[in-house]
């Protein structure tokens, strides 16, 4: 079972165990969703074995265990799971990030090898790009095909922070990247130092921050996918 499932279960234990006061043997079926919700804590968060084992032994115990401790309980494995998914968040947007910066290293190895592979620096650049945007944005990598023109006009004309470089990105990378794909541009060397620079200083400045949206903002880009 994931997080999710998880804290769902939780907080349906906590509401069941509502006002009760009583110790959880003397209600077996109260007793009972609370073991069962420690079980399930047990096989999704191994690493809090101590706690869900002393939990569920405390609950048969000669002295048993009261419904306010056992919401305590509950509160403090819902507590986990935010600190869980924080940083399984974390992990994710690393892991996306190394992914940009793959196609960054890739976009400067094309550069490095000269003008005919120029075409080819704002195709990695562009990928870049798609990614950050998918991640911060909560958009699903399966969705392969976004606007993100498109995405980036919403974002500016809503100065959604950080709207300056996303911006910079549109003209130094994605018009350019347009021009090339649709009109057959030839970029020169100083169109691939600038789409490079843009894309190392948005990737720094997204890496560790969010990008916040109101639902409106939200609706619009979804939309559009």
């Amino acid at each position: 079972m994931d997080l999710e499932k998880l804290e769902k279960m939780a907080k349906l234990v906590l509401k069941d165990l509502g006002s009760f006061s009583d110790r959880l043997d003397a209600n077996p079926e109260k007793a009972s969703i609370f073991k069962n919700l420690m079980t399930v804590t047990l096989k999704t968060l191994p690493d809090h074995k101590e706690l869900v084992a002393n939990a569920y032994r405390e609950v048969d115990e000669t002295y048993g265990l009261y419904a306010y401790q056992a919401r305590s309980i509950v509160r403090h494995i819902l507590a986990i799971i935010e600190i869980e998914k924080a940083s399984e968040s974390k992990t994710r947007a690393m892991k996306i990030f190394d992914s940009a910066n793959d196609k960054l290293k890739q976009a400067n190895l094309s550069f490095q090898k000269g003008e005919a592979n120029y075409p080819t620096v704002f195709h990695n650049l562009n990928t870049a790009l798609e990614l950050i945007l998918k991640d911060k944005l909560g958009i699903p990598t399966t969705i392969t095909k976004i606007n993100t023109s498109t995405i980036i006009d919403i974002l500016v004309k809503h100065k959604v922070k950080p709207y300056l470089y996303l911006d910079e990105a549109k003209k130094k990378v994605l018009m350019i990247d347009n021009k090339i794909k649709h009109q057959g541009y030839s970029p020169s060397k100083i169109d691939c130092i600038n789409s490079m620079k843009v894309m190392e200083e948005l990737i720094s400045k997204l890496r560790d921050k969010e990008i916040k949206l109101t639902r409106e903002i939200r609706d619009k880009i979804y939309q559009g996918l």
